[in-house]
C-alpha cells in the first residue's frame, strides 16, 4: 500500500490511535515474558507515531512500502537507535535476527492475499530470535461491519470525509477518504485515497501461526490485558517463537 499524499496527514488524521498506550502494553508484555531485547523490528512502521517511542529505550530496524511514509518518519525522529529501509510486509528480508517483532495500527489487515499474509508471519517467524516474540494486531469484522458508513471531521488545517463500505462476502473493507487542506484563508485543496483492509477470521490466523511454528499465541482485546470478546474491535496478538 503506497500512501501518496495521505502519509503527509497521517499523524493528523489518526490522532485516535493512542501510540502511549499501545507502547506502554507492549513493555508491559515484555516484562512478563521476561524479554529484555537487544534488538526490535517494526514492521510497516509509518510515520513513527511508535517507532518514536520505541527507539527512546531499545535498538529498533523499522520498514515501510511506502517511500512518502519513510521520509516523514526519517524527518521526525533523529535517533542513533534507529535504522530505517524501504520493505514489503509479504515475504519481507531484514538485515538481522529479533529478540521482538511488531506491528500495529491494522498494518496486517492490509495485505489482502491470504497467500501474502501468511508468507509475511512466515518472515516474521523466520526473523526471530528463539523464544523471540511477535506482537500485532488486526482490525475485527465486527469493527468494519460497525464503523459509520460516513465521518465527517476537521483536525487542524485538514476536513475529511472518510466513507466506510464493507464487503461481508469477500471480507473486505474499503476506506474512500477525501481530505481538503485549509491551504490559506479557507482555500481548500483536495486530496483522495482509497485503502482496502481484510478481515481476517481469528480462528484462521491461530491456525496458521502454530502452522509455522509459533507457540503461546494469546489474543487481546485492543492493547489491554483482558480477554477478548465478539465486540472487540482490534485484536492484539502476541506469539513466541
Amino acid at each position: 500500500m503506497m500512501y501518496g499524499d495521505f502519509a503527509y496527514f497521517y499523524d493528523k488524521l489518526m490522532y485516535d490511535l493512542d501510540y502511549e498506550k499501545i507502547y506502554k502494553f507492549i513493555k508491559e508484555l515484555l516484562g512478563e515474558k521476561s524479554i529484555e531485547p537487544k534488538l526490535i523490528l517494526e514492521m510497516a512502521c509509518g510515520t513513527g507515531g511508535l517507532t518514536e517511542k520505541i527507539a527512546k529505550d531499545y535498538k529498533l530496524h523499522a520498514f515501510d512500502l511506502s517511500d512518502d511514509m519513510l521520509s516523514v518518519c526519517e524527518n521526525k525522529i533523529r535517533s542513533k537507535n534507529l535504522k530505517l529501509f524501504k520493505q514489503n510486509m509479504a515475504g519481507f528480508s531484514a538485515p538481522s535476527t529479533y529478540d521482538a517483532i511488531i506491528s500495529v495500527g491494522d498494518s496486517l489487515n492490509y495485505v489482502t492475499d491470504t497467500k501474502d499474509f501468511e508468507a509475511a508471519i512466515k518472515s516474521t517467524y523466520d526473523h526471530l530470535m528463539e523464544d523471540g516474540i511477535f506482537i500485532f494486531d488486526l482490525n475485527t469484522e465486527y469493527k468494519f461491519k460497525n464503523i459509520p458508513p460516513v465521518t465527517v471531521d476537521e483536525v487542524e488545517d485538514v476536513l475529511y470525509i472518510w466513507e466506510n463500505i464493507y464487503d461481508e462476502k469477500e471480507k473486505l473493507n474499503t476506506y474512500g477518504v477525501n481530505f481538503f487542506r485549509n491551504i490559506k484563508d479557507n482555500d481548500y485543496k483536495r486530496f483522495y485515497e482509497e485503502h482496502l483492509e481484510r478481515a481476517y477470521d481469528l480462528t484462521f490466523v491461530k491456525n496458521l501461526l502454530e502452522k509455522i511454528g509459533f507457540k503461546e499465541i494469546e489474543i487481546y482485546d485492543d492493547y489491554e490485558f483482558k480477554a477478548a470478546g465478539e465486540k472487540t474491535s482490534r485484536y492484539t496478538i502476541a506469539a513466541k517463537k
